[in-house]
C-alpha cells in the first residue's frame, strides 16, 4: 500500500500542470480458485492503481501510464510497473518516439500470436494477454494517406518474474529462476519494420511487419542448479487483418519465424476467426458469435516446439459470444470455450462488466481450465470480482 500512495503523492503535482491529460482508477480485486495442488492458496486479494498522464504541447507530448498493485497475500505481487514513459515529436506527416512503452497488435479476440513487441507480465496475470511489461524502444513513423510505415528498435529484454510459490497462478517448478539467459547480449537490439493500411473501397484494416533479434517466447533449460529462461534469435515475418462485410467481421493473423537457435525449431502460425453479430435480440441488445481457429506448426519435430514452449493455443477451436445490452453503463457478457483438437485440452471463460455511478467498473469473470496430461499447467476453476473507481 505505501508503494501505491508514494505513487498517488508523485503524480499529485503534476495533475496540476497547465494542458495535462489524466486519467486513472482505482481498485480491489478478490479471487477464489478451486484447485487439487498442494502448498497453494485459494484466494487471492490486491488492490491496485493504474494512472495515465499526457501533456500535449504544440508539436510535442510526454506519455506516462503505470500502475501499482499491492496483493494482500502474495509478497511478489507487490511492485510499480511503468508500462509508458516516452516523449514524441510530431512533425508535418511523420513523429519520432523516445522512451518506454506498451502496444497491442493483432485482430483476434481470445489470443494474438502477432502480438509479441511486449514481454507478458506474469506477475500480474499469466492468462491475461494484455498484462504487458513496457518496452524500451526509439520509433519513427511516416503517415500517409491510407496507411503509415514504422520502424521501431526496441532495446534491452525484460526478465518474467512470477507470483510467489503458494499461487496457483505460478505454474513454474520449484527451481526456476527469473534470470534471463539470452543467445546474444541483453541489450542487442530487436528491430521491427510494420506497415499498416485500410481499404479506400473496402472496409479492411492490415498490418504487415517483420522482426529481427529476439522472440517474444523463450525456452527452458537448467543453469546449474536453477531453471532459466532462454531468449534466442528470430527473423519473423507476420501480418494480420480485418475485414468487415455487413454484419460480419473477418480475422485473420498469419506469422512463419527462422529460428537462430539450434534448439528451436522453425515455425508457422495461422489464425482464422469471424464475428456476426444478431442487432436488437432482446430490446436493444446484441449478440456477437463468434469462432476462431489457431494453428501452431514447428518444422522440426526433433528442437522444440508449442509442446516445450507451453503454448495453450496450438490447434485449438474456440467458440464465443459477446452479449452488449447498449445501456447507459455499457454492459456487456463476453464468454467463450477453446479446445485443443489434438489433445482435447480445455479453457471456458466468462466475464461481465458494468458501470455503475459513471464513476465506478464492476467486473465478474469464471474460468476453467482442464490441462492435457504431464502440462506445467493444472485444472482449475477460478471467479474473480474486480471494483473499481474511476477518474
Amino acid at each position: 500500500m505505501k508503494k501505491i500512495l508514494l505513487l498517488s503523492t508523485l503524480l499529485s503535482g503534476y495533475i496540476l500542470a497547465d494542458g495535462l491529460e489524466y486519467k486513472g482508477n482505482i481498485g480491489f480485486e478478490s479471487g477464489y480458485v478451486d484447485h487439487n495442488m498442494e502448498d497453494k492458496r485459494d484466494t487471492q486479494n490486491a488492490v491496485r492503481l493504474e494512472v495515465e498522464l499526457k501533456q500535449k504541447m504544440k508539436n510535442d507530448e510526454f506519455v506516462f501510464s503505470g500502475e501499482g498493485i499491492v496483493d494482500l497475500d502474495d509478497k511478489n505481487r507487490r511492485y510499480l510497473n511503468v508500462k509508458d514513459l516516452y516523449y514524441k515529436h510530431n512533425f508535418e506527416n511523420s513523429d519520432l518516439l523516445i522512451g518506454r512503452n506498451t502496444r497491442f497488435w493483432g485482430a483476434l479476440e481470445f489470443y494474438n500470436h502477432t502480438d509479441t513487441f511486449n514481454t507478458k507480465d506474469w506477475r500480474d496475470d499469466p492468462f491475461d494477454y494484455d498484462a504487458k511489461i513496457g518496452a524500451n524502444n526509439i520509433a519513427y513513423t511516416q503517415y500517409f494517406e491510407n496507411s503509415e510505415l514504422s520502424l521501431i528498435t526496441k532495446v534491452h529484454e525484460e526478465r518474467q518474474k512470477v507470483q510467489d510459490s503458494e499461487s496457483v497462478s505460478n505454474f513454474m517448478p520449484s527451481i526456476y529462476s527469473d534470470n534471463l539467459v539470452t543467445q546474444k547480449d541483453r541489450d542487442r537490439p530487436t528491430l521491427y519494420l510494420k506497415y499498416s493500411g485500410s481499404g479506400e473501397d473496402t472496409q479492411i484494416d492490415y498490418s504487415l511487419i517483420y522482426q529481427n533479434g529476439y522472440d517474444e517466447q523463450r525456452y527452458l533449460a537448467p543453469v546449474g542448479a536453477t531453471l532459466q529462461q532462454h531468449a534466442y534469435l528470430v527473423d519473423k515475418v507476420m501480418a494480420y487483418a480485418t475485414l468487415v462485410s455487413g454484419s460480419t467481421i473477418y480475422k485473420t493473423e498469419l506469422a512463419h519465424t527462422k529460428s537462430d537457435d539450434n534448439k528451436v525449431s522453425d515455425y508457422s502460425q495461422l489464425s482464422l476467426g469471424l464475428e456476426h453479430t444478431l442487432y436488437g435480440v432482446v430490446g436493444k441488445a446484441d449478440i456477437g458469435l463468434l469462432a476462431e481457429y489457431y494453428k501452431y506448426k514447428e518444422r522440426d519435430d526433433s528442437k522444440f516446439g508449442a509442446k516445450e514452449f507451453g503454448n495453450l493455443f496450438a490447434d485449438d477451436v474456440v467458440v464465443g459470444f459477446r452479449y452488449s445490452f447498449n445501456d447507459s453503463e455499457d454492459s456487456d457478457i463476453l464468454g467463450g470455450v477453446a479446445v485443443d483438437r489434438d489433445n482435447k485440452e480445455k479453457i471456458i471463460s466468462l466475464e461481465y462488466n458494468t458501470r455503475l455511478y459513471n464513476k465506478y467498473k464492476l467486473g465478474l469473470s469464471y474460468q476453467h481450465l482442464s490441462p492435457k496430461e504431464g502440462s506445467l499447467f493444472k485444472e482449475l476453476d477460478s471467479v474473480k470480482l474486480d471494483f473499481g473507481y474511476y477518474f
